[in-house]
């Protein structure tokens, strides 16, 4: 009888989904796999290796990473690298799939993410957003707000079809009850660089490095 239930097409069916489960929690048990692709991986083993990391640990989290892959397609279909691409905060965008923020995030705010498009180097990515007060801030965990966030997710996209063609999505969060508040990190624009060929010569124009007037 025991032979016969193991040529039914149930149990077949279990066991290939208990092995997609199995292999699933293998993967994301890896701490060094934070995003969609190795260009992902590769800026998120930056920003956790850097010398002036002030957490004390900083893990991925898979919702993160798909969470950063949907923005990713968002700004690539927008093909406009800014915060609220898919009609939603970043914050906003966190509970919409499922990721709980402490009520201490505003509902429209950003003190989660971080953007760039315009190239395919992460080193060159990372670079950039260090020379962003608040985009460095919450990367390195500057104050101590952001150093209760334990947790991200990156996501990367190339399409040459599209006027910047690299887009980049850095997602870190934390979802322990904390009574901090934090300014949302929606002063500075996220950076562009972008990249036209001219006579076989890569010109590269940087945008979207003016602080927005405090007033808005």
């Amino acid at each position: 009888m025991q032979d016969n239930l193991k040529q039914t097409p149930y149990f077949l069916t279990l066991l290939t989904t208990i092995g997609c489960l199995l292999s699933s929690n293998m993967v994301w048990a890896d701490k060094t796999i934070c995003g969609n692709n190795q260009q992902a991986n590769q800026l998120v083993q930056l920003i956790m290796t850097h010398k002036n990391q002030q957490r004390n640990e900083l893990t991925c989290n898979a919702k993160l990473s798909a969470i950063a892959a949907i923005k990713a397609q968002h700004i690539t279909k927008d093909q406009n690298i800014w915060h609220h691409a898919g009609r939603m905060s970043p914050n906003q965008l966190l509970r919409h799939h499922g990721y709980k923020l402490p009520k201490t995030y505003s509902l429209l705010g950003n003190q989660v993410e971080a953007l760039a498009g315009g190239t395919d180097d992460h080193n060159e990515v990372f670079a950039d957003f260090l020379t962003s007060e608040p985009h460095k801030n919450l990367l390195l965990g500057i104050d101590d707000f952001f150093q209760l966030q334990d947790q991200i997710g990156a996501a990367y996209i190339y399409n040459a079809d599209t006027e910047h063609e690299s887009y980049w999505v850095v997602i870190i969060a934390g979802d322990r009850m904390q009574t901090l508040e934090q300014k949302p990190v929606l002063l500075i624009e996220p950076l562009v660089i972008n990249k036209k060929r001219r006579r076989g010569r890569h010109v590269r124009d940087r945008f979207y490095r003016n602080k927005l007037d405090d007033s808005r």
